[in-house]
């Protein structure tokens, strides 16, 4: 079989351009930086009025592209900070003279309603902390339960008697065993999102950012090693009959992961900036040394595979270059 061409394949959709914007002016949990987006606004207005073009269609180009982003941001679930971004483009482009910024009725609707948020009082606040309080002795209690009989032969009641709660007071909280697991998923990411925005959170090399992101996933895995293993190893599956992936619950917490990922890539460093191939190539890698880990009895610490981890995924399996082949070459920059 002839090798000697590559195979050219465009990776990474259409919209890199429009994803490395907004990743220069959105953290990858959603919220705005300020000052980013201010910075990248005016830069964008002044090009466009040096060139002559006119304030008019300067405030018509501005209309149309806001009105994509706050489209893109709902659909992200993110309605607080398309609000917040449209009142700091307003606030911006009145600055450099810009007077007619226009939005259909419908978006203008749509993000006012959807920034607006109920107020609560000290009493709302103390219930809200008590709750989440007892929803965590049951988390814990359960991940015992699970630990010592498996998920399968768990019940309710060993879970509620594991807690010290009424089996009543666990039903309030939790519908069933797989809802608690699948609550369990959703609150163990969230509390996943402050670590992990540390990684890209900055504007330095995208390579140390992904090295950091792999080292935080894996203490994250030895931290949290039996919930890791009834989701990834014994795969366990959600009500619905979905295929139940940590992985999912953690990008859903970073809706505007890809985004900073691409904006990262500013250098080209990698040869696909299509975050979800690399996410998961990476995940899927660590999946599987973790599960050696798991087979060896957890008689290491899982740290120990880093290297190995960082060596493979940076440069691959082959150790002489020149024994290496290529069968991908990377479309040229846009």
């Amino acid at each position: 079989m002839s090798t000697d061409k590559t195979r050219h394949i465009q990776s990474g959709g259409r919209r890199i351009a429009f994803y490395a914007e907004l990743g220069r002016y959105f953290t990858p949990d959603g919220q705005l930086k300020q000052a980013a987006f201010r910075g990248f606004l005016r830069d964008a207005l002044q090009a466009r009025l040096r060139d002559g073009t006119g304030e008019e269609a300067v405030g018509h180009w501005l209309s149309t592209h806001i009105e994509d982003v706050l489209a893109y941001l709902e659909e992200r679930g993110l309605e607080k900070a398309a609000l917040e971004l449209l009142e700091t483009a307003l606030v911006e482009s009145a600055s450099l003279g810009i007077g007619s910024v226009t939005l259909s009725p419908e978006r203008l609707r749509r993000t006012l309603a959807g920034g607006r948020t109920p107020t609560n009082g000290d009493d709302a606040a103390r219930r809200k902390r008590a709750r989440g309080a007892k929803r965590q002795k049951i988390f814990d209690a359960a991940l015992c339960v699970f630990s010592e009989r498996g998920f399968h032969h768990a019940t309710m009641d060993d879970i509620a008697q594991a807690s010290g709660v009424a089996k009543g007071t666990l039903y309030r909280h939790f519908r069933s065993k797989d809802d608690l697991l699948e609550q369990l998923l959703r609150a163990t990411s969230s509390a996943l999102v402050t670590r992990f925005a540390e990684a890209f959170g900055d504007d330095s090399d995208i390579l140390e950012q992904i090295e950091t992101f792999i080292r935080s996933w894996l203490a994250f895995i030895e931290e949290n090693h039996v919930l890791y293993r009834l989701i990834q190893v014994e795969g366990l599956s959600a009500p619905a009959g979905r295929k139940t992936t940590i992985y999912e619950y953690l990008l859903d917490d970073f809706p505007l992961v890809k985004e900073r990922f691409a904006a990262l890539n500013k250098t080209h460093a990698l040869k696909t900036p299509n975050f979800h191939t690399v996410a998961y190539g990476v995940l899927g890698f660590i999946d599987g040394v973790t599960r050696k880990w798991f087979r060896a009895g957890r008689n290491y610490p899982l740290q120990d595979e880093l290297p190995v981890i960082l060596e493979v995924l940076f440069h691959g399996f082959v150790r002489d270059p020149a024994q290496s082949r290529r069968f991908y070459e990377p479309p040229e920059p846009e």
